[in-house]
C-alpha cells in the first residue's frame, strides 16, 4: 500500500466513494484538491488499484488552527487494516515532513472501531507516543 498526492484525476474515484454509504457516513463534505493549499490529501493505492484516500484537512476543532486526520476506504477493503495503516503513514508525514506539532482526530461516537474508548476528540503530539483527549 502507498500514498500519493490526491489530484483532480482522482475525482471520479472520490465520487464512487461518496456513493458507498458505509464509506462516507462519517466524512461529510470532502475538501477537493485545488481548494487552496491548506489541505494535504493523498490517494491510498495498492499498485494501480485505488483503495481510498487519507490526509490532513484544516480542523474546525479546538481553535481551528490545526489539522485533522481524514480517511475513507472502499467498502471492499474495510476491516483489513488499510485505513489504520494509511492514517499511520499520514501521521508520519505530518510529523516528519510537514513538521506539525499536533494532529487532531474527531471521530463520531458511533464509529467504535475507529476511536479510543470514551474519546471523541483526541490529539496526537509529535513528541508523544500516546493519544490525549482534547
Amino acid at each position: 500500500m502507498e500514498l500519493r498526492p490526491l489530484t483532480n484525476t482522482d475525482y471520479e474515484f472520490l465520487v464512487s466513494l461518496q456513493r458507498q454509504d458505509d464509506v462516507w457516513e462519517f466524512i461529510g463534505t470532502l475538501p477537493l484538491p485545488g481548494e487552496g493549499h491548506a489541505h494535504h490529501l493523498f490517494a491510498i493505492r495498492e499498485g494501480d488499484l485505488p483503495l481510498g484516500f487519507a490526509g490532513l484537512v484544516k480542523s474546525q476543532a479546538l481553535e481551528g488552527n490545526d489539522f485533522e486526520v481524514l480517511c475513507a476506504v472502499r467498502s471492499e477493503v474495510q476491516q483489513r487494516g488499510v485505513a489504520k495503516q494509511a492514517c499511520q503513514l499520514v501521521l508520519a508525514w505530518a510529523f516528519q515532513t510537514a513538521k506539525l506539532e499536533r494532529v487532531i482526530a474527531c471521530i463520531d461516537d458511533t464509529n467504535e472501531p475507529a476511536r479510543p474508548p470514551n474519546r471523541t476528540v483526541f490529539v496526537k503530539y509529535r513528541d508523544e507516543r500516546s493519544l490525549t483527549r482534547a
